[in-house]
């Protein structure tokens, strides 16, 4: 007879509660549909007053009547949901536990990595003579390059944090390419002057400083002649003006 009384109660509950608040909510909207049959009207506020403690005596009125009645088989079944329930959690909170203790476990482990820098290597210079620039000027033929020295390095991290670096290997990559400097070197030579030395009739110095044979006749123009003058003599004037003026003008110019 209680398992009956029991699950009637439970019906009553579930179909109950929602009839008590769909009619509170049509009596609300429409309070005339209650007082057309009653002698004193009731205020909405009072409509919605019992419609709320209809509501609370059903739920907590039939909930006693079927905690009082509730069938063996029904606690057995939410006890052991609720054994279920928290045995399921404390499985979480292990598992949980677990996966905490073995992430601690993890970051204490020592972890490596390799890294390599690149360290420029400075390019040695050097200097050329160049006897074909002049002396105090310089030049770069071969501009300089810097190398390139490439370092290994093994490094060790414990909980992110850095606890030990070694060099496992350093090796030249790239040479350095040497800078060549010329210097230049050439001097060029002082201006001579030679006097004449075969001249049958001497020499002058002429406006220019220079010292030249004076006019004389031979059989062959001599070496260094500009002119032949009227009378047949050579001339050895380095200028045009004057030439051959004592000696009846320029015939030729050579």
């Amino acid at each position: 007879m209680g398992d009956v009384i029991y699950y009637i109660s439970i019906v009553i509950v579930m179909l109950g509660i929602p009839a008590l608040i769909a009619a509170t909510i049509v009596f609300l909207a429409k309070p005339h549909i209650v007082n057309k049959k009653l002698k004193s009207p009731l205020s909405r506020k009072r409509i919605l007053a019992i419609g709320i403690a209809s509501i609370v005596i059903t739920l907590f009125g039939f909930g006693s009547v079927m905690a009082a009645t509730e069938p063996a088989s029904v606690r057995a079944s939410i006890a052991a949901s609720a054994l279920a329930t928290q045995k399921a959690q404390d499985a979480l909170k292990a598992q949980q536990a677990q996966t905490a203790k073995q992430a601690a476990i993890d970051a204490a482990k020592p972890v490596t990595k390799t890294v390599t820098e690149a360290q420029p290597i400075p390019f040695p210079s050097t200097t050329q003579n160049d006897s074909t620039l002049p002396s105090g000027q310089t030049k770069v033929s071969v501009a300089g390059v810097n190398g390139v020295n490439t370092i290994t390095y093994l490094e060790t991290f414990v909980n992110g944090t850095q606890t030990n670096k070694v060099q496992t290997s350093s090796q030249i990559t790239t040479q350095p390419v040497t800078q060549v400097t010329l210097v230049g070197t050439y001097v060029a030579p002082a201006p001579t002057t030679t006097s004449p030395t075969d001249c049958p009739n001497g020499t002058y110095v002429n406006s220019a400083g220079n010292t030249v044979c004076s006019p004389y006749a031979a059989s062959t123009t001599p070496a260094g002649a500009t002119a032949q003058c009227v009378d047949g003599t050579y001339s050895f004037s380095q200028s045009r003006s004057g030439t051959c003026s004592h000696h009846g003008g320029v015939a030729t110019w050579l």
